[in-house]
């Protein structure tokens, strides 16, 4: 009789051993899964928040590849394309994220794959587009 109960009490342990180490490794795995990208803003746009993710996983060592598109075209040219994202690496898939967050429309596995330093030249041209412009200094 005692072993009947010891069998039951045990699956009780192993299945609160199981919630329990989910419920701790979450808050961890939520980390990975859903980088902390700063809000947009007028110095932080869509290249910077692509970059912000792309550096987020590859510290982790998930591959990704930043994506250039149109989200409001379907088969758009190149030069219509107007926001970036990334395709992170997921087994034998990818999965499309967008200011932090997994996308899983149609739009954001279309577009134009470019390689970091793309990415890194209009995160650029971003600084230099909001820096005044110098003034020269007359000297007396």
């Amino acid at each position: 009789m005692v072993s009947c109960f010891a069998g039951g009490i045990l699956k009780i342990v192993i299945f609160i051993s199981v919630v329990f180490s989910i419920i701790t490794a979450l808050p961890r795995l939520s980390l990975v899964l859903y980088p902390d990208v700063p809000e947009p803003g007028p110095t932080f746009d869509c290249d910077d928040g692509t970059l912000y993710m792309y550096q987020h996983f590859q510290s982790l060592g998930i591959e990704s590849t930043p994506i250039l598109g149109n989200l409001y075209a379907e088969g758009e040219e190149f030069l219509e394309c107007n926001h970036v994202w990334l395709l992170v690496k997921s087994g034998d898939k990818n999965i499309a994220y967008d200011w932090g967050e997994p996308r899983f429309d149609r739009q954001h596995y279309e577009g134009y794959a470019i390689n970091l330093e793309y990415l890194l030249c209009a995160v650029a041209d971003d600084i230099n587009s909001t820096m005044p412009a110098s003034r020269e200094t007359s000297t007396y």
